[in-house]
């Protein structure tokens, strides 16, 4: 009977330990998985996601009605649910007075200035998944130079300038890299992605149709920029603008219908391409002979239209599209498009940003156009129509000279941008130049 009561006492012990075991598991469980905590956190989240979402929409506005607006020094004080002014309550209109006294905007970002350590901790959790680690997405624009999916950026797989935002308009990001991804900026201005891979698209003059390229050299660039090869070799490629240089009531644009700039001589036309983006991450100019050749052969490569008799798809007299024979608004015909871009062929000579002698080179042919058959030929008509001041000539590949600084008629231009790449990553920031060129 006393080995029974042992027994049970034992039991009874060993019960016991369980029942605090267990009882200390469901209390740890419950400190580490507080459910009020949780739903707080949930709270405090969503709300920074709706923060993020109308600033990402007010900053797009200020580029909108800025372009030389610039996202680093844009700064937003703390709201104490008085004035609004300049604070981050006019920007962010949806945030709470208590919230208000929690974040700034600072470099255009959302910043938690509160002293609640753990809503800090959540905040730095949801930043640690930046731009630059997820990837900007369709239709944001971009506070930093970032890729569409976060990955490290190549020839197929471009960065997206800051400024800027990825649209899909005749090409799907990022599988369509070499049908000419488009980016447009807050002014509606459209470029596409020219993808050097090194192999089946090398950077390199090649054209010899008129003057051979040997004989032109470049023309100096602007002040700042980077040189030109170092980025296209670091980054896989650059932009050329979706469209003829247009003059929107003495804006220059790239933008779908607007008239196309002509009668513009080449040191205007240099002049106003470098002043279209000239920050301090952002710079633009003419288009160089290498980059037109590279653009050149990016079309012509698989079976692509022909760059040496551009009559079949671009805008010369004896095309056969409806329209042809006449200078046309920027983007008239999807038939006189390649590779996403419009009026490569045809319609206006296109400046460049190359020397020959004393003398300017353009390039592309005009709306009138003789079909020629050799390059001795296109050699003397170049000497015969020079004296003209007004070439016509089919062939994209072409390249004309001009007595400098002389106007000639139906002339467009092209320019390159030129993009300062900022990285941040594990709050360590990264400063690396790129160039981003050829805007057409």
């Amino acid at each position: 009977m006393k080995n029974k009561k042992g027994i049970s006492l034992i039991v009874l012990v060993i019960t016991i330990i369980v029942i605090i075991i267990l009882a200390g598991a469901v209390i740890l469980s419950l400190a580490n998985n507080n459910p009020i905590e949780s739903a707080n956190e949930a709270t405090f989240k969503t709300n920074v996601d709706a923060y993020n979402s109308e600033l990402t929409l007010a900053i797009s506005n200020q580029h909108l009605q800025n372009q030389s607006f610039d996202p680093t020094t844009f700064d937003k004080g703390v709201w104490n649910g008085g004035t609004i002014g300049e604070t981050i309550k006019k920007y962010i209109p949806s945030i709470t007075v208590a919230d208000g006294l929690k974040f700034e905007i600072q470099d255009s970002k959302l910043v938690y200035v509160g002293i609640n350590e753990t809503e800090q901790d959540w905040f730095t959790s949801m930043s640690m998944t930046s731009e630059e680690e997820t990837g900007l997405g369709l239709n944001v624009i971009a506070t930093d130079n970032v890729t569409f999916n976060g990955e490290a950026a190549s020839y197929s797989n471009p960065i997206i300038p800051k400024g800027f935002m990825s649209i899909e308009d005749g090409a799907v990001w990022p599988t369509d890299w070499n049908n000419g991804l488009v980016i447009e900026d807050a002014s509606g201005n459209q470029f596409v992605w020219v993808p050097v891979d090194g192999t089946n698209v090398s950077y390199a003059k090649w054209c010899t149709t008129g003057l051979s390229h040997s004989f032109t050299t470049n023309d100096s660039i602007l002040s700042g920029a980077v040189d030109e090869n170092t980025q296209v070799t670091t980054y896989g490629g650059f932009y050329i603008a979706r469209y003829e240089a247009g003059n929107q009531t003495g804006t220059l644009v790239s933008k779908k219908d607007v008239t196309v700039w002509t009668d513009i001589n080449y040191t205007n036309s240099k002049t106003q391409s470098e002043a279209m983006y000239n920050t301090a991450e952002v710079k633009s100019g003419l288009v160089t002979g290498t980059q037109w050749d590279t653009v050149m052969r990016w079309i012509s490569n698989n079976s692509g239209p022909s760059v040496t008799n551009s009559t079949t798809w671009g805008n010369h007299s004896n095309s056969v599209e409806p329209g042809h024979g006449s200078k046309q608004i920027a983007g008239y015909s999807e038939i006189w498009k390649a590779k996403n871009i419009y009026d490569l062929a045809g319609n206006t000579w296109e400046w460049t940003n190359e020397i020959y002698s004393s003398f300017r080179v353009f390039r592309g042919g005009a709306v009138t156009a003789i079909v020629v058959a050799t390059t001795q030929l296109l050699i003397v008509a170049t000497m015969i129509l020079l004296s003209l001041a007004v070439a016509y000539l089919s062939t994209l590949c072409f390249i004309y000279y001009s007595c400098f600084p002389l106007k000639i008629l139906f002339r467009r231009y092209k320019i390159y941008l030129r993009v300062k790449n900022k990285y941040i990553k594990d709050k360590i920031k990264q400063i690396k130049l790129i160039d981003w060129m050829s805007f057409k």
